[in-house]
């Protein structure tokens, strides 16, 4: 026979492990994420029939708004700014793509610009961010 008293202690559920769990899939989530890169220009970006099949590791993403404003990692240069800009950066790696973000609007000008600074600075792989076009 059992004669002690029956514990009027309630059941408890331990959240600790749920906790943890959460904090690790949190983690998961925010390292998966990829970022979209967004420019302070105002500017929309032509439309191709193709995109380009690969994505270069570390380039040179150049932002050309339809005014002429020219900026790399939002920081607005003049073309001599820009030229000087991408001879230091060819100067530590001269096998670096380009990639020019021109405005659809931008005139042909400013773009024959851009590419001019990039070739004077020795860079030549260079790229265009177009949208592809939705039929």
């Amino acid at each position: 026979m059992n004669f002690r008293r029956p514990s009027l202690e309630e059941p408890e559920i331990n959240v600790i492990s749920m906790v943890d769990i959460v904090l690790v899939l949190l983690l998961f989530f925010m390292v998966t994420t990829s970022f979209v890169h967004q420019s302070h220009l105002s500017m929309q970006l032509p439309k191709a029939q193709q995109a380009a099949a690969g994505e270069p590791k570390s380039p040179i993403v150049i932002d050309l708004a339809a005014s002429g404003a020219v900026s790399i990692d939002h920081q607005t240069l003049s073309m001599t700014q820009l030229a000087a800009r991408l001879k230091a950066l060819a100067a530590k790696d001269p096998e670096r793509v380009i990639v020019l973000r021109a405005d659809r609007n931008a005139t042909q000008q400013y773009v024959v610009d851009v590419l001019d600074a990039a070739q004077e600075a020795g860079l030549t792989r260079i790229s265009f961010a177009t949208l592809t076009s939705s039929h």
